[in-house]
Order: structure tokens, then sequence, then C-alpha cells
């Protein structure tokens, strides 16, 4: 079958005005994430550039929308790739192609088909098993491998955990971290994130506020440097109490995963045994305090020796404290010895339901399956739940000890049994946004203050949720596009950071050869809300320098790299004036 063109508000391939820069992206696969990188992509674009979308056929939810797009051409190739689909798109002499179908053998085929007719163009791949994308890097030396889901789980994770969590980006050899304004130092600041107080354009915070002169917007998230050769309690502003308090905090999470609600009530009785008989020892039988605690200890053991001479009192006493504690002391044997038989049984991971501040995750997908890595790693406790046994993300989680509830996460008696009514937030990230939001509306009910964050596709119930409910939405496919659409001009995204619905991303760039911008000042670039300059890497490879905060006057050089802070548009911009440039005469 011959490949079938279509085309929106562009002119045909090949075609463009002379002395202007030709650009050519080619996109396989037809989804979300593909109209979203358009999308992405179109902000971008300059003169010149031209998007082909590859599809199996028409009958796709979002072909539609991708062909309504201007400027975008649409490659229609049948259910089958040959190599005549992708040479009608035009991979060869592509500035890059990115493969985004959600079957990774799909993607990993196309890729190289793309490298035998073209082995210099520039590939993006979307894989989610991240070891084999590891591996396909060895076989694709052009192609940088990106998981969607890997992308986006941060995003999620920060705002489940709330404000409490500092995100950590490590760059070479320093690590930025973003914090409250007041938890850091000003020594520390490198840029102003999000200022609460004042209103942006589309709403929210202000992105990326001016943090000098007089009109300077006081920020209240910040981008702040830890560097390691020094303390991080010299930059954070942290109580000398909290890391003890946090690993109290993490031992008695351990200590209440190891008890069983029967080994609890068994411990508990002891205990009571216990301190009973050393008040009635030291009241009704005259003792001091260390004999009273001796003599308890040893009753409770049965270790009690027979003495005629005392007291009736504590006769009885010794009487009674002995034979409670015979009767309990095997029955917390039997529940200790139950629990191990119990551990062995399942692989040697017992997994226990945390009882609060933990986070429900609905739905062990792809995406669900990051949140609840990112989130162990984290050191935060999960519970996940899923319709059916069997599935891939449900052995994942029970291979990695979280407990995994099964049944409708739109019924209260399956988010109860998550413990929703003692969690401090339910993530709900199935395929189906009606699910999704459902299961927000049953978790508000079981328990109203829990903290929402959803995944929905529909960018306009999203917004509509949140003024309503109070709730954070998130669209997967709206975090990982700039990352692609980034990939596709060469440049590299190492942290997404959510503000509110919106996002910001710390991006490396290179000045590419004959860009726009070699020989001109950083300043150029800058822009209040959109952009901000954290730093350079002046020189090639790893002899290469952070010049950090960058001489605002020094002009930039070819192969220098920036490291920026931007929103989606700002980065669109950054990456348009340092790409390189080929001009074609007239």
């Amino acid at each position: 079958m011959s490949p079938l063109v279509t085309m929106a508000g562009a002119a045909p391939s090949g075609r463009t005005r002379p002395g202007t820069r030709t650009e050519r992206f080619v996109i396989c696969g037809e989804n979300l994430l593909t109209l979203r990188i358009v999308e992405a992509l179109r902000r971008q674009r300059g003169d010149g550039t031209e998007i082909v979308v590859v599809v199996a056929d028409r009958s796709g939810r979002y072909v539609d929308a991708i062909a309504a797009a201007p400027g975008v051409r649409v490659v229609e190739g049948g259910h089958s790739d040959d190599d005549r689909t992708l040479l009608a798109a035009g991979v060869r002499g592509a500035t890059a192609v990115a493969l985004v179908d959600r079957e990774d053998v799909t993607n990993i085929h196309r890729a190289l088909r793309v490298q035998e007719i073209d082995p210099a163009v520039r590939l993006v791949v979307r894989l989610f098993n991240t070891r084999l994308g590891a591996r396909i890097e060895g076989i694709l030396p052009t192609a940088t491998v990106l998981s969607v889901s890997e992308t986006a789980a941060p995003s999620f994770v920060a705002q489940a955990i709330g404000r409490n969590t500092r995100q950590h980006v490590r760059v070479a050899d320093r690590t930025f971290v973003v914090a409250g304004r007041r938890e850091v130092r000003d020594a520390a600041v490198v840029c102003g994130l999000a200022a609460n107080s004042q209103t942006g354009a589309a709403g929210g915070p202000r992105l990326l506020p001016d943090g000098t002169g007089e009109r300077a917007d006081p920020a209240d998230s910040v981008l702040a440097l830890a560097e390691s050769r020094a303390r991080v309690t010299d930059q954070l502003h942290r109580p000398r109490t909290e890391w003890v308090r946090n690993a109290l905090d993490r031992a008695a999470l351990r200590v209440r995963g190891t008890l069983t609600r029967r080994l609890a009530r068994a411990t508990l009785a002891l205990i009571l045994l216990f301190v009973a008989g050393t008040i009635a020892f030291a009241t009704a039988g005259g003792y001091s305090l260390g004999d009273a605690i001796y003599l308890a200890v040893l009753d409770s053991a049965g270790a009690a020796q027979p003495d005629t001479s005392a007291s009736l009192a504590v006769r009885v006493i010794q009487a009674f404290v002995t034979v409670v504690g015979i009767a309990i002391i095997p029955l917390v044997t039997a529940v200790v010895v139950e629990s191990a038989v119990s551990a062995r049984t399942t692989g040697g991971r017992v997994r226990r339901m945390p009882r609060r501040d933990h986070v429900v995750v609905v739905g062990l997908g792809n995406v669900g399956q990051r949140i609840v890595t990112t989130l162990r790693e984290r050191g935060v406790p999960v519970v996940g739940v899923e319709r059916e046994e069997g599935t891939a993300g449900a052995a994942a989680a029970a291979r990695a000890g979280v407990p995994v509830v099964f049944g409708d996460a739109t019924r209260e008696r399956v988010l109860r049994e998550a413990g929703a009514q003692d969690a401090r937030a339910l993530v709900a990230v199935t395929s189906d946004d009606a699910t999704n939001l459902q299961a927000a509306l049953v978790a508000r009910g079981v328990q109203r203050a829990v903290r929402v964050v959803l995944r929905l596709r529909d960018d306009d119930l999203a917004a509509r949720v949140e003024r309503s409910m109070n709730a954070i939405s998130r669209s997967v496919s709206y975090v990982a596009a700039p990352v692609f659409a980034a990939a596709l001009r060469d440049g590299q995204v190492l942290a997404t950071i959510p503000v509110g619905r919106r996002i910001l991303l710390m991006a490396e760039v290179t000045v590419g050869r004959a860009s726009l911008m070699a020989g001109l000042p950083v300043a150029v670039l800058v822009e209040r809300g959109q952009v901000r300059v954290v730093g350079v890497f002046r020189g090639a490879g790893p002899d290469a320098v952070l010049e950090m905060p960058p001489r605002p006057h020094r002009g930039l050089k070819v192969g220098d790299r920036l490291l920026v802070v931007a929103t989606r548009g700002g980065l669109g911009t950054v990456l348009e004036r340092c790409a390189s440039r080929s001009v074609v005469a007239g």
C-alpha cells in the first residue's frame, strides 16, 4: 500500500524560502504524546521548520487533531511499516526522528529501519523498559532513549508528598535543591522559581519572578545550591534534631510494619502484666521499686520461687503474675513463629499494611509502577490498588514488598482496606479518567483532608476539577512532551519541577553551529517569567568548567552548554535560538 500524505497549512516537504533554516522533525506513532510533542514543537518552531507525523491509518483517536495542526504533514502508511513510508515522511536528512508508539518492540523496529536509511539522523526512542533502553543505545549510537512514565513519575510524587519534600537535581559535581525560600540561606539561592503572592498570566503563582532590582518579586519557592564540599545543614535551615526525629520515625515505621495485630495485642498484654505486677509488689508487698521490677520480671517469665514465709498479699500477686505470664509467653512465641513461617512462604518479603501517613497509588500500570518505586526510594510508605490479580504491575509491587489491595478503587470498602482514611495522599493514575475521578471523590468521602493527585488527559476537565475539589491533576503526556521535544532539538531536560498545574524545566542546551546565539551574551536569553540562565559550561568534554552565575556580557561560543530553568515556551525559545542553522541558497 503506497503512503497517503495529507497536509494542513504548510508547504510541501523540501520547499523552503531562500535563506531560511531548514528543519524537519518526523514523529512515528499516533497517541496523545504525539499530539503534545507536535504542540510543543509548534511553540518552538521557526521559519522553515516542518513537522511530519507517521500514522497507521486515519482511524486513530488523535489523528484528526494532529492533522488539523497548522504546518503538520501526516503520512498514512497502513498498518505495516516499510521503507517507502519512512522515505515518504522524509526521515533521510531529517533533523531528528521520534519513535513514540506505546509498544517498545515497535519503536525499536522502526529505529533500526530509520538507522539503515540514514545512519546519521538523531533518534528519540520511547521505551518503558529502561534496562533495555541502556542496551539499545549501544546499537543505536545516535539515539536518546526516554521513558514517559519515568519522566512523569517525579511530578506525581512531588505533588503527593507535598511541600515537605525537597527535589534534588544533580548536575556535574553540583547538587541543586528545590525548596521553600525560608528554608535556605541567601547565599545558597540560585534563582526564584515561583511567587505565590503574585498571579501569573495563566493563573496560579507567577513563575520565575525577577529577583533583582527595585521591582523584585518575593519568591516563595527557589532553586538553591548545595555544594558537595559543604555540609547540607550549612545550606539549609534545618533543626539539628531533625535527623534524629527522622531516624526515630523510620524506626517506628519499621516496628509498626513488623507487628501484626495479634502480635501487638499479645505483646501489649505482657507489658501490662509486667507493669501491674511491678505496681502491686511495690504497694501491697512493700518492696522498693528496684525489687518490685526484679520480682515482676522473674514471675512474668515463670521463674517464681515459692516462699511460704511471705505475706498473703505477696503470695497472691506472685501466683497471679506467674500463671498469667506462663499463659501469655507461649502465645507471643506462637505468633512470632507464625509470622516467620508466613515470611518464608511469601519469598522472604512480609508486606505489612502501613497504618498511617502513607500514599495510596491506584493503578499499577507503567506510570503507577514508577510512582511506587520513586516513593519507596524516598522512604515514603506506599500501598497499591489494582483491579485484578496477576497483572505485571501487581507482580512488580509484590516483588518489591509493597502491599497491594485488589478490587475496584471506586468502592469505599477497597479504599478503606488500603488505609485511605489514614493516608497522606491518594494518587489515581489508571488509564481511565472517569475511574481516577471517581476514586478521588470516594477517597474524599473516606477522608476529607486527604491530598488527591489525579491523572487526567482532558485539560479542561483537569482545570475544573482542580478548582472545584481542590485536587491536583497531571497529564503524563503534558509532563513528558517538552522532554521529548527538547531531545529532538538536541537538548537535555534534567528535571521537571511542578508548580501548581504548570511545570518548570531544568535543561542543558548546547549552542549549535552558526546558531543565533553564537557571539551574543547570555543576557539576551533571560526573560522574566520565562527563562533563567543558571550557568554556562565553558569548554568541551570533561574539561568543561561551569561558570555560575554566568557573566551577563560575555559572548557565547559554539559548543558552550547553557544550564537553564524555563517554562515550556521559554525552553522552546532557548532551543530555537541555540539550534544549529543551515542556509539554503535561493
